[in-house]
């Protein structure tokens, strides 16, 4: 049991480590937490700092949700069977309250991707797909993500299920609930119809 602790507590540090501020340091960028959207993550790194920077950053974080799922876990021989989703859920909670950086991180969506890459990559399969159709058409990256995610919820629902039980359908609700409130900001905006647009990747718009 003790093992099992640690590697979940490992996990949150590994999501802890802040792929904005580290990246942005090396680079010699400002705080990415003081600069546009404040937020920590590739989305605010990308509009703030250029292509590189958000590239690199989107790496570093999807990089540690796939160790935090898809490899402490083996470190446990014989751990009990929701051990990886344990992992990954405590490192999207690192990402988002990271204890090296004042508990003032990202809103976890590109370790989450990450750990799906690893625990759910069929479900993640119409997750992208719904991301990309979103994006492209409303230019909303917000409103992708939780459309995206809504969608990995209810492919697990239906096609995994059956099949292995509900620990993945509830690890994709709680996710969905966490980004919902990460989110919580840009919700309110969407409502008010106030959301910025990520008017790059508008397909419609630059037709016109």
């Amino acid at each position: 049991m003790i093992a099992t602790l640690l590697v979940i507590v490992a996990a949150y540090l590994i999501g802890a480590l802040s792929g904005g501020l580290l990246i942005g340091r090396l680079l010699g960028k400002a705080d990415l937490r003081a600069a546009g959207s404040g937020n920590a993550g590739a989305t605010n790194a990308l509009r703030t700092g250029g292509r590189l920077y958000g590239v690199l950053v989107l790496l570093f974080d999807l990089a540690k949700g796939v160790v935090a799922a898809g490899l402490l876990p083996l470190l446990v021989a014989g751990g009990p069977g929701w051990l990886a989703f344990a992992c990954g859920a405590a490192a999207v909670i690192g990402h988002v309250y990271p204890v090296y950086f004042g508990f003032a991180g990202g809103k976890g969506a590109a370790t989450l991707i990450g750990v799906l890459v690893v625990l759910a990559p069929g479900p993640l399969v119409p997750g992208v797909l719904t991301f990309v159709v979103v994006l492209v058409l409303s230019g909303m990256v917000s409103l992708a993500i939780l459309l995206a995610m809504g969608a990995v919820v209810f492919t697990q629902a239906v096609w995994v299920w059956p099949a292995l039980g509900s620990a993945p359908v509830l690890f994709a609700l709680a996710m969905w609930l966490l980004m919902l409130f990460t989110h919580r900001s840009n919700v309110s905006r969407l409502l008010a119809g106030e959301e910025s647009r990520f008017e790059r990747v508008m397909l419609l718009r630059r037709r016109r």
